[in-house]
């Protein structure tokens, strides 16, 4: 339909079709690209949310399968769960199937008709085999498994295994088939036995053996320890290699001394070297831990400790892989592990003594109650810090030490004749052995080290004197403890965002108040797009910056940038002031030279403290204020003034502002501006006199009681801290918070500055009373968006926040982030371990930070608006 316009042109009353196409087109793009962006937000978290959750998964429980054996008093397997091997009461070595429970071969033990073994040890990791004799001499085998690849061609004409039946046994060896087409043959390796060794004359009741390096190294020590007869015999073996051929030779030094005849009564129940081959631990039936120290010229026995808690008798006991934690096991199902601590750590700690020969103590660090029953048996991991402890029912408890968590727990088949438990080399098997039969279940327990308490909780590590919070993902050993806590990460993200915000915020409101209320139209059309160029400098190229440009400045005039913190501020203020002593004429005249003047206060004030610090380090501070730091010498009455200064400066500030402000405004009512001038100007003056003063006689308080910044503010000075990442992650954050904070502040409606200067108030009383309240949700806005960029931020924290996971408040220190230790570590994480699936947990809790941050921000924006339209 078309009709005649009023000019006379003929114009259709339609919207044409390709409007309406287009505009449909738009409605369904926008809102196909907003269902988009969700979607794909909400893909990335259950992305990080189905990585990280197996850390948290339950076992599940296990198939037991039985199989008939003989009484063994140790068990072990090898890496393939093939072959399951054990040694009983005369060293005798039986070896079997586990596939199908079928004996493979027997190896005799070096027992004879002269000596009988009273004494078996096998090492933690079941590859050291130590048996000890009735005259006093021990023998050592190492048990070892050969592995050979074939193809199918090469296998002999009678073993034939399929994809049905993978496992063949013949000879003594198992053949497994695997990935399709190759097979794997296992055998055991014929144990070869030591020379005997002589510890003494009477028979070796109890031994434990430590190897500490490799056999085929050019020189090697290990450590043996038994009980012979009524003496503790400590022995070292050192191995070394001929200068010309390829033989060894070993020699054996043996020192005694006297057990404590007081715990004789029933024989010792183990005993442990502890800490390598400097402690040895006798755990006796009625409670009793004799430690005896190692590193003198002979041993000694300096801590005689109740292994006990309310009473009873010990009924086992086993250390865990590192052999620094001792697990004993009492009648009452408690298990208690024993670490061996420096005296001086201990004073939180409660232990059986206060002081002792060697400055060490035994302190029970883990508590684990399993059940009611009497514990019979404790065997360690090979792999890591888990245990599997039996009581006399049965029960087989699966725990994780460390976090004291119980991973599963499971009544295995043999019930109450359980006698032991044994992990194979990956934690995939537990065997249970009984007289006369052997039970066997494969685990899956992925993760044992991951738990709640393990990420957020405080956690006791073997070396350290009380629990903690550690992120230490990597360690020199195999043996060692790994230490995920991402409670440092956490604190280390917040810390950089603190600084970063204290740096930013200030200096980004009031450029953004300044520019939009006081600078001219013009003016502000060219710093705008200068500070918002900014935001384009690459984070990097700020961080390498930071690191190797501003960190040796800062280090050489650290007092220099923290009296400029200070010093910078009140030359603004004092210029302010001064300018208002002139002369009504010529302020309105030199109206447009206030912006040089204000300019040329920056220069003269960093002149000023470029010459103040020196006098002050020399006079607080010895003259080198990072020395001071560091060394600790000195009055501390510098490093008060340093905390009280800024502190003491907030305090005048609320009091002028706040309950001051009613007296100010009276003055102000009865005096002339130039009478209010000369007023504010002697009211300043005389605030920053009181400032110093009373820092300084605080500071002078503090230190007359002892009290000394540099113990609990501030610590050591590393070149990398967090000041300095808050100077260089400040920069980056204030572009952003600068351009949002201006749009807001030219959003409010120009009707409500008019109304306020027509009422007779001020500039600065409009701008403060009238135009900050009604954008401040806008400015609340652009704090976050900061806020959130600083949380996130990684480069410039990864290279000028020194990577130190530590919990520490002092600006002078380092720290690690979250963002940080996903950039550094995520590429060389194991896929699928523990370590890796900790990092994407690590990566949801930094998205779970910034969404919280978000949402508050969010609702305090909405009342802030809700005010804001009240105005």
């Amino acid at each position: 339909m078309t009709v005649d316009a009023y000019a006379g042109v003929r114009r259709r009353k339609q919207t044409p079709w390709t409007v309406k196409f287009g505009d449909a087109f738009a409605s369904k793009l926008i809102a196909v690209g907003g269902i988009g962006t969700i979607a794909a937000i909400m893909l990335v978290v259950l992305v990080l949310l189905g990585t990280a959750w197996p850390l948290f998964q339950s076992p599940p429980t296990p198939q037991w399968r039985t199989f008939a054996g003989p009484s063994f008093k140790h068990v072990g397997l090898d890496e393939h769960e093939l072959i399951l091997w054990g040694v009983d009461s005369s060293g005798k070595l039986s070896v079997f199937a586990t596939a199908a429970g079928e004996p493979l071969v027997e190896y005799p033990s070096p027992e004879s008709d002269e000596r009988k073994v009273t004494a078996t040890h096998l090492s933690i990791d079941r590859s050291t085999l130590v048996l000890g004799f009735s005259d006093g001499s021990y023998q050592v085998a190492e048990i070892g498994f050969k592995y050979d690849l074939l193809n199918a061609a090469d296998l002999p004409p009678d073993v034939k295994v399929t994809d049905a039946e993978p496992i063949a046994v013949r000879d003594g060896q198992v053949y497994q088939r695997f990935d399709g087409t190759s097979v794997r043959r296992t055998q055991i390796v014929a144990p070869e036995w030591s020379a005997p060794k002589s510890l003494g004359s009477a028979a070796v009741t109890m031994i434990d053996y430590l190897g500490t390096s490799s056999p085929t190294a050019q020189q090697s020590k290990s450590h043996v320890v038994a009980i012979v007869g009524e003496e503790l015999a400590f022995g070292t073996i050192s191995r070394k290699k001929a200068p010309i051929g390829k033989k060894f030779t070993e020699s054996l030094a043996v020192t005694r001394c006297q057990l404590n005849s007081r715990n004789a009564k029933g024989g010792p129940l183990s005993l442990t070297l502890l800490n390598g081959e400097d402690h040895a631990v006798v755990a006796w039936p009625n409670g009793t831990l004799d430690r005896f120290a190692l590193a003198g010229e002979s041993p000694q026995l300096v801590e005689s400790a109740s292994g006990l808690i309310g009473g009873g008798e010990l009924t086992a006991s086993a250390p865990l892989l590192a052999r620094q934690t001792l697990l004993c096991g009492d009648d009452s199902g408690r298990v208690i592990g024993w670490n061996i601590l420096r005296a001086k750590e201990t004073n939180e700690v409660a232990t059986s003594q206060t002081s002792t020969a060697d400055g060490f103590q035994l302190v029970p660090a883990h508590e684990l109650l399993l059940s009611k029953l009497p514990i019979r048996s404790i065997s360690s991991s090979q792999k890591n810090h888990m245990a599997s402890i039996v009581d006399s029912a049965g029960e087989t408890s699966l725990v994780f030490v460390t976090t004291n968590d119980v991973l599963l727990s499971t009544i295995n088949p043999l019930g109450e004749k359980t006698q032991l438990t044994t992990f194979d080399p990956g934690d995939d098997v537990l065997v249970a052995s009984s007289d006369g039969k052997l039970a066997i279940t494969p685990l899956k327990i992925a993760h044992p080290e991951s738990s709640f308490s393990t990420f957020f909780g405080s956690v006791w590590y073997e070396g350290y004197a009380n629990p903690q919070y550690v992120w230490q993902s990597s360690a020199g050993t195999e043996k060692a403890e790994s230490k995920l806590s991402l409670m440092p990460l956490v604190f280390g993200t917040l810390k950089a965002t603190l600084y970063a915000m204290l740096v930013s915020v200030p200096l980004a409101l009031m450029a953004a108040i300044y520019t939009s209320e006081f600078l001219s139209a013009s003016a502000r059309a060219r710093v705008k797009p200068v500070v918002e160029m900014m935001a384009s400098l690459p984070s990097v190229v700020l961080g390498f910056v930071a690191a190797l440009v501003i960190a040796p400045l800062l280090q050489s005039h650290l007092l220099s940038v923290l009296t400029a913190v200070v010093v910078v501020p009140f030359s603004f203020v004092l210029a302010g002031h001064l300018w208002n002593l002139l002369p009504l004429d010529k302020i309105v005249r030199w109206e447009r030279a206030r912006l040089f003047a204000l300019i040329a206060c920056l220069p003269v004030s960093l002149w000023l403290t470029s010459r103040i610090a020196p006098v002050l380090e020399g006079l607080l501070f010895e003259g080198d204020l990072v020395n001071w730091i560091n060394s600790g010498s000195g009055s501390a009455v510098g490093g008060w003034i340093l905390v009280l200064v800024p502190l003491n400066c907030c305090l005048v500030a609320f009091l002028m502002l706040g309950p001051l402000a009613e007296w100010t405004r009276v003055i102000a009512g009865r005096c002339t501006p130039r009478g209010f001038a000369v007023y504010s100007l002697l009211r300043l003056m005389l605030a920053s006199v009181l400032i110093v003063v009373l820092a300084w006689l605080l500071a002078l308080l503090l230190t007359s009681i002892g009290l000394d910044a540099r113990g609990s503010m501030f610590g050591s000075y590393q070149d990398r801290n967090a000041l300095l990442v808050g100077i260089a992650l400040g920069f980056c954050v204030i572009p952003i918070i600068y351009t949002i904070s201006d749009d807001a502040l030219q959003a409010v409606p120009k009707q409500l500055r008019s109304a306020s200067l027509g009422c007779g108030a001020t500039p600065w009383q409009t701008t403060m009373r009238v135009v900050v309240p009604s954008a401040m949700s806008g400015l609340f806005s652009a704090i976050m968006i900061g806020l959130g960029r600083a949380v996130g931020e990684t480069m410039v924290v990864l290279m000028a926040a020194g990577n130190t996971p530590v919990m520490d408040w002092n600006p002078f220190n380092g720290f690690r982030t979250l963002s940080a230790t996903l950039a550094t570590e995520l590429p060389e994480a194991a896929k699928g371990s523990t370590h890796f699936r900790t990092l994407f947990l690590a990566a949801l809790l930094l998205f779970v930070l910034t969404l919280i941050a978000n949402t508050i921000a969010e609702f305090v924006r909405i009342r802030f608006r809700k005010r804001a339209s009240q105005l």
